[in-house]
């Protein structure tokens, strides 16, 4: 609770600095933006607010669609489908009829489809057989808008996948997670740059910062990034208790998307829908 007061002190002081440069400048504060933004139905990934996406993460059929029901009602900007939390994750078919009957409850709502690896806080180990196979198969009755990949996998095996998407309009986000520590800034761009060369349309990294010192690494690591490559997408975060302000300020260094939680977040420290929409309309309003 003392964070949300906390979050709300510190968008309201971003923004009232904001609003009395903006007074005095030619031309009002806007957040760095990607030229290329990704745009689905109403929503622009790279638009004036980071887009505020919602993780679905029930793990039974029945679970799964009374989530999606939920989280519909809360009008996220963008869904996450984890996929790898589906108990009947290894079946393509069974995965597929889901996959499609929640598009179906989500409407306009735009996709985001995630089968996550262990190795990167995956759910659970889900064979790379039937992650690609389920891909594939949502590929060809493009169902989701984006389409989550590591950059584990390497750069020969992503370009081949990428070239799958060719003439669907679904876009790739090539992902990376560092769950035990915060790399140097040149290095976060430098693994975001990785993510681009190896075919992503948008480039994500999550980082888990240690210190206080390790939040402006990281913030200066994807406005550096934003700033050299200045057409793509960012996805990114920073973990833990000392990374979750990153979720709320990260547009200002030139992150895009933004995770919230609905039922429940697929990382403990994604704050509910309502909270965040509010600091954005704070720390990013829109006339």
């Amino acid at each position: 609770m003392k964070f949300k007061y906390l979050a709300f002190s510190l968008a309201l002081a971003t923004c009232l600095s904001i609003t009395a440069l903006s007074s005095i400048a030619a031309e009002p504060y806007a957040r760095p933006q990607p030229t290329e933004p990704v745009k689905a139905a109403n929503m622009i990934l790279g638009s004036a607010q980071p887009v505020i996406a919602v993780p679905l993460v029930a793990q039974t059929r029945d679970a799964i669609l009374k989530e999606a029901a939920v989280v519909k009602a809360l009008k996220p900007d963008l869904i996450e489908i984890r996929a790898d939390y589906w108990d009947f994750i290894e079946d393509t078919d069974k995965s597929v009829v889901m996959l499609q009957d929640i598009k179906n409850v989500m409407g306009e709502i735009p996709i985001l489809l995630t089968v996550r690896i262990k190795e990167e806080r995956g759910f659970k180990d889900v064979s790379k057989e039937a992650k690609f196979a389920f891909y594939d198969r949502a590929i060809i009755e493009k169902i989701p808008t984006l389409i989550d990949v590591e950059l584990a996998y390497g750069k020969d095996f992503i370009r081949a996948f990428k070239s799958k998407l060719e003439g669907s309009n679904i876009k790739l986000v090539v992902a990376y997670h560092d769950l035990k520590a915060t790399p140097s800034a040149n290095e976060i761009k430098r693994i975001m740059e990785q993510e681009i060369s190896a075919g992503g349309d948008v480039a994500k990294i999550v980082v888990k910062p240690n210190s206080e010192e390790d939040v402006l690494t990281f913030l200066n690591g994807t406005l550096s990034f934003r700033r050299e490559h200045p057409q793509y997408p960012i996805i990114a975060s920073g973990s833990g208790n000392i990374g979750r302000i990153t979720r709320l300020i990260g547009g200002l260094f030139g992150v895009d998307l933004t995770f919230a939680s609905g039922v429940k977040g697929s990382n403990p420290t994604q704050m509910p829908v309502n909270v965040v929409r509010q600091v954005n309309n704070i720390i990013y309003p829109i006339e």
